[in-house]
């Protein structure tokens, strides 16, 4: 990245998908404008019930966002909620459900239940481990970022947040299509907004 001249928000989400990134401002960011992009990187700059708030797609994998992590704090961004899909291997979380990944900023993470509580997002707090324990976990529920985003942003000293929708269930076989990957986390979408709008 290293060419965006303006500083951002203090308040950022940030998924690895760029296609979820243009929905997610086109559908939520008010007076959005579009700072920087190139490949799968793009970053918006907007507001949410007059909420200053950074929006930006890293490209996927952990090494995307930890890379992207390092930059925009130096651009002012102190609080990152990711928005991403998860893996579940127990039929008690099936595809949709919206999972606050435990081990987070605390301040965060009551924000985002007090948001769930009160706009009535049905949520869970859950342990989220790296892909490759699913085998040998036995049940759990997985993904490729969370992990290395709070080892991050714990180095950084930057507040930070994973919120997921399960997308795939290798218990019952569900497994949500591309377009859906990309449009149908719209329980996720709603809490991250709001959350950020809360003091």
């Amino acid at each position: 990245m290293g060419i965006i001249s303006q500083a951002l928000a203090r308040r950022a989400i940030v998924t690895d998908d760029p296609m979820r990134a243009r929905m997610l401002s086109a559908h939520h960011l008010e007076y959005s404008t579009l700072v920087y992009e190139t490949g799968d990187i793009i970053v918006f700059s907007g507001s949410y019930k007059g909420v200053p708030i950074a929006l930006a797609s890293t490209g996927f994998g952990s090494s995307a966002i930890l890379s992207f992590l390092r930059e925009i704090k130096e651009l002012g961004v102190m609080e990152v909620v990711y928005v991403g899909g998860c893996v579940s291997t127990t039929k008690q979380y099936g595809l949709r459900t919206v999972v606050l990944a435990a081990g987070s900023s605390k301040i965060l993470l009551n924000r985002a239940r007090d948001a769930a509580w009160q706009f009535e997002i049905p949520t869970t707090i859950q342990t989220v481990l790296p892909m490759d324990s699913i085998n040998a976990e036995g049940d759990c529920i997985a993904d490729s970022v969370t992990g290395a985003l709070y080892e991050q942003a714990r180095i950084d000293g930057i507040e930070a947040l994973s919120i997921l929708t399960v997308s795939e269930n290798i218990k019952t076989g569900e497994k949500m299509e591309e377009h859906e990957r990309r449009s149908r986390f719209y329980a996720a979408s709603r809490l991250v907004f709001e959350m950020l709008a809360m003091e």
